[in-house]
C-alpha cells in the first residue's frame, strides 16, 4: 500500500453546533463532565486505486438468457459482477471511505429528512453501495416490470425484507436505527444475483468512491481522525483495507489521502 498527502488551505465552513457527542457516536450525558466543543472543521480529499491489471468483470447473467423473468434480468444488457469495478486510472469505485466514531466534542447535524432512494433496474440495485444516516427514511423502488424483494442483513438494525411490487416507483420506506460499524448486504431472494452493500452512520462523515476511485468528505471535525476504509472484496471475501488509519484534519483547510492496493488486497 503506498500512501500520498498533500495539504493546501481553502475556505471554511463554519459547522453549526447542535449535539455534542462522545467518542462513539452517544450523546454526552450530563454526568459525564465537559466535553470541549473542536473548533472548526476542513476537508478531506483522496482516491483509492488498484496497481496492476484490473480482471475482466464476470458475467453473471449473459444478455437474454435469464431462467427468470427474461423479459427483465439481462433483456437488454448482460448482468455482470459488479463486487469490484476499476475505472479510469484504475480507481476502484464503491470503496466505502468513513469514520466509525464521531471525535469527542464534534457537532453533528440531524439525519437528513429528504429521502435516500434505493431503485433497481434490469434486476440490478441501484446504486450498488450506499451511505445513510441512522434513522434517515429510505425509499426503496423499482424500475422493472417485474417483482423483487429487499432483504437487507445489518448488524445492529432490524432487518428488513420485503416485497418491491413491480414498477414500484412511490417508494416503499425503509430505515436503519442504529448505527453500524461497518457495511452489509442488501440481497433480492427472487434474484440470486442481485446484491447491493449500505452502511448507516450516526454522523455524515462517511462517503463512496466514485466511478474514478476518488472521494470527499466535507466539514470533518478539525481534529485526528481514524479513517476506516472497507471494501466488499477485501480480503477476497470482504472487510477492511485500512482499519484505523489516523488523519489530521486541518481547520479551514484540505487534506488529501490517496491509497493504492494490490490485486492480492482483493484476494486475486
Amino acid at each position: 500500500m503506498t500512501l500520498g498527502w498533500a495539504t493546501g488551505c481553502g475556505g471554511g465552513a463554519s459547522a453549526t453546533p447542535t449535539v455534542t457527542y462522545k467518542a462513539g457516536g452517544d450523546s454526552a450525558g450530563q454526568n459525564d463532565g465537559p466535553v470541549a466543543t473542536i473548533d472548526g472543521v476542513g476537508t478531506l480529499t483522496g482516491s483509492i486505486k488498484l496497481v496492476g491489471t484490473a480482471p475482466t468483470p464476470r458475467v453473471i447473467v449473459a444478455k437474454g438468457t435469464a431462467k427468470r423473468d427474461a423479459n427483465v434480468c439481462g433483456a437488454q444488457v448482460a448482468i455482470v459482477d459488479e463486487s469490484l469495478q476499476v475505472g479510469a486510472g484504475n480507481g476502484i469505485a464503491n470503496v466505502f471511505v468513513y469514520i466509525d466514531k464521531t471525535p469527542p466534542g464534534a457537532t453533528v447535524p440531524a439525519a437528513p429528512s429528504e429521502p435516500a432512494v434505493f431503485d433497481q433496474k434490469g434486476c440490478v440495485f441501484l446504486p450498488h453501495a450506499m451511505v445513510v444516516r441512522s434513522n434517515q427514511p429510505i425509499l426503496v423502488k423499482s424500475q422493472d416490470d417485474a417483482g423483487h424483494n429487499t432483504h437487507t442483513y445489518p448488524g445492529r438494525s432490524r432487518s428488513f425484507n420485503g416485497a418491491i411490487k413491480a414498477l414500484e416507483r412511490d417508494g416503499v420506506p425503509l430505515s436503519y436505527t442504529k448505527h453500524e460499524r461497518t457495511p452489509f448486504p442488501v440481497k433480492c431472494d427472487m434474484h440470486s444475483w442481485m446484491q447491493a452493500y449500505h452502511l448507516a452512520l450516526d454522523h455524515p462523515w462517511g462517503t463512496i468512491t466514485k466511478a474514478d476511485g476518488t472521494f470527499e468528505l466535507k466539514d470533518l471535525p478539525a481534529t485526528t481522525v481514524t479513517l476506516r476504509v472497507w471494501h466488499e472484496k477485501a480480503g477476497g471475501k470482504g472487510g477492511f483495507l485500512q482499519r484505523s488509519l489516523k488523519v489530521n484534519i486541518p481547520k479551514d483547510g484540505t487534506i488529501s489521502q490517496d491509497l493504492e492496493f494490490q490485486l492480492t488486497d482483493f484476494g486475486l
